[in-house]
């Protein structure tokens, strides 16, 4: 064996390896670098989120009016569910063509809430349910699919907030 292949050894070349990696992870100067990396990669990544979420919502911000007349969801509140779902009872108030309509959607929803539906414990087929309370003020958005979604509350932004479309006046 000659004496360069004792310089080089697997041990010896492995504990060099593990100095220089040591030294180099120690370097203030490389950990500002890997720190303004990553800096600028999430905070891009951040900047995109944002931006996907401002498109998003000015894509509802425009008022629409009501399309689809068959049905009208009546919200219980005026936030979200878990999985983004509407804490909602939905109606078809049917008129005397036969054909569903949603003119009276406010009406509609204000008789339900008399009724009892958004109380807990509501059963539908009971006739003992108690009565309830009708919001003060109720507001009628667009959903989706075009049809009314009638939520409790008088804010200015309600329906956007909840990602629905305002009613076009």
């Amino acid at each position: 064996m000659s004496q360069d292949d004792e310089l080089v050894s697997p041990p010896r070349d492995e504990a060099i390896r593990t100095m220089l990696m040591d030294t180099v992870d120690a370097d203030p100067t490389v950990r500002r670098q890997r720190k303004r990396r990553r800096t600028l990669v999430f905070g891009s990544i951040g900047v995109l989120v944002a931006a996907s979420v401002g498109i998003g919502a000015g894509l509802v911000v425009h008022a629409q009016g009501v399309t689809n007349t068959s049905v009208v969801h009546c919200l219980s509140s005026a936030h979200r569910g878990l999985g983004g779902k509407y804490p909602d009872a939905s109606a078809s108030l049917a008129s005397t063509s036969g054909v569903s309509r949603a003119d009276d959607a406010i009406g509609l929803c204000q008789d339900m809430w008399r009724q009892g539906v958004f109380e807990p414990g509501y059963n539908p087929t009971s006739s003992n349910n108690r009565f309830g309370t009708v919001p003060s003020q109720l507001t009628v958005c667009v959903m989706k699919d075009g049809s009314a979604a009638v939520v409790p509350g008088d804010e200015r932004d309600i329906c956007q907030g909840i990602g629905l479309a305002p009613l076009k006046p």
